[in-house]
């Protein structure tokens, strides 16, 4: 009996996958060089080496590659991240550490260059939002798995302690976020007066007591 020969041929299943990563590294391509709204079906699939039938069988719509698009380059971090968290530090150590990883993510992204395509990819995205309730309703999505993974971490440290929060928990949540995109925007625009090291400070300063509180 012959030797088994190492199997070259990819499954249909594989085929599909790599046809999509292509369109979406296509997609990439476009819609930064033209925006979402000069980004035609063609041209992405022209970019990616394909026919619209082959955009068409992966996607439904160019609205749908966009949001996978940013899904998979902006946002999937920030869920490695939660999941990355060390379940054996305290609430406001585990504040920190999400803060040292968040200045630690964006130098990284100014090093190697890809902090720009990031920002670019990302406010396009909150533009379309902003005008269309369509876009709207993909884009809280986004925000929805780690708001939900950090209020159920404040929620217990409370239960934990006997106490009650003084806000919604989902609302404490959404204030973090909130303070990660405004230092964020002012760091993209103005670095020198909003350096990323402010992160840590501000978080532990503004949260700590609130996310770990003192029984």
């Amino acid at each position: 009996m012959s030797p088994e020969t190492p199997r070259t041929r990819m499954t249909r299943v594989e085929r599909q996958a790599q046809t999509r990563a292509h369109l979406l590294d296509a997609a990439e391509t476009v819609i930064l060089r033209a925006g979402f709204e000069g980004a035609s079906v063609e041209a992405i699939s022209a970019e990616a080496g394909y026919t619209r039938g082959a955009f068409y069988s992966n996607f439904p719509h160019k609205e749908q590659i966009f949001f996978e698009l940013v899904v998979d380059r902006a946002y999937a971090e920030y869920t490695r991240m939660l999941d990355r968290t060390p379940k054996v530090l305290s609430p406001r150590e585990q504040l920190r550490w999400g803060a040292e990883g968040l200045v630690a993510r964006y130098g990284r992204s100014e090093a190697d260059g890809s902090g720009l395509w990031l920002a670019r990819l990302w406010l396009e995205c909150l533009t379309l939002a902003a005008r269309n309730e369509r876009f709207r309703e993909h884009a809280a999505r986004f925000w929805t798995g780690n708001r939900e993974t950090m209020r159920q971490r404040i929620a217990s440290a409370y239960e934990e302690r006997g106490l009650e929060l003084p806000i919604p928990a989902r609302d404490l949540t959404s204030s973090i976020i909130a303070l990660d995109i405004g230092l964020f925007l002012q760091h993209l625009v103005d670095p020198e007066q909003v350096p990323l090291s402010v992160y840590p400070p501000l978080y532990e300063l503004l949260f700590g007591d609130l996310v770990d509180p003192k029984g």
